[in-house]
């Protein structure tokens, strides 16, 4: 049963392969299979560990998932397409929960940004220290003494990094304002100060972006690395 599994993922990998030759109908198959495999376990594991828990408690319980289950049995609703009469109210019906499912997910998103992103980034922004351990008293008496400390390399290390953090955080949050330009005396210097800031921040976003692409470059090369390896390993 092994060896079975074994050739049957060397199969799939060189189906996949197989698309450095362009789309086929091997990577086409490859594909499919991985999408159905994947639905077919999820579902899976959602009847075994979600519905039938579910139906299987206490009345109490039953009680309180009611709910869910009306509106999952109400999703069900919209894969048939809206075409006479009947289909258009079942269609609407399954409106109602994906209604639910779109505001959940929404509220979700925003508070997850708020309270995950935006409000720990700024708390930690203004815990952190321009002085640490003294770092700038410690210079002024380093440039006096050709010996090296160690331990002022290490401050003035987490000195730039929070100098960086800082000026990342309070640019990124320039660079999302959006303000109709003032008259005035003071608006030519509001709109270069504004400016500035979002340049930073502009700047910040794309370094950011940069260090996600080389980290999903990074894995999916470590992932071709260990399939190259596992194709390797069955000719040995």
């Amino acid at each position: 049963m092994e060896i079975i599994g074994t050739l049957i993922a060397a199969a799939l990998t060189l189906m996949v392969f197989s698309y450095i030759f362009g789309d086929n109908f091997l990577f086409k198959l490859a594909s499919h299979i991985f999408v159905g495999v994947s639905i077919g376990y999820a579902m899976i594991v959602i009847i075994h560990q979600v519905f039938i828990p579910a139906l299987t408690s206490g009345s109490s319980q039953l009680i309180q998932v009611s709910p869910a289950l009306l509106l999952c049995g109400l999703l069900i609703l919209k894969i048939v397409p809206p075409q006479d009469k009947v289909t258009k109210i079942t269609n609407m019906m399954g409106n109602v929960p994906l209604a639910f499912v779109v505001g959940v997910g929404a509220a979700l998103a925003v508070g997850g940004v708020l309270f995950g992103t935006l409000i720990p980034q700024v708390s930690v922004m203004m815990n952190l220290s321009l002085n640490p351990s003294s770092v700038w008293q410690k210079l002024w008496l380093s440039l006096n003494s050709p010996i090296q400390d160690p331990e002022l390399e290490a401050n003035l290390v987490i000195l730039l990094n929070n100098i960086i953090i800082i000026l990342g955080t309070i640019g990124t949050f320039f660079y999302f304002s959006f303000v109709v330009r003032a008259q005035g005396v003071l608006g030519g210097f509001r709109d270069g100060f504004i400016r500035f800031w979002a340049g930073m921040g502009r700047l910040m976003i794309i370094f950011t972006l940069a260090a996600l692409f080389a980290n999903t470059v990074s894995a999916r090369v470590a992932i071709l690395v260990s399939r190259l390896q596992f194709l390797a390993g069955l000719f040995r």
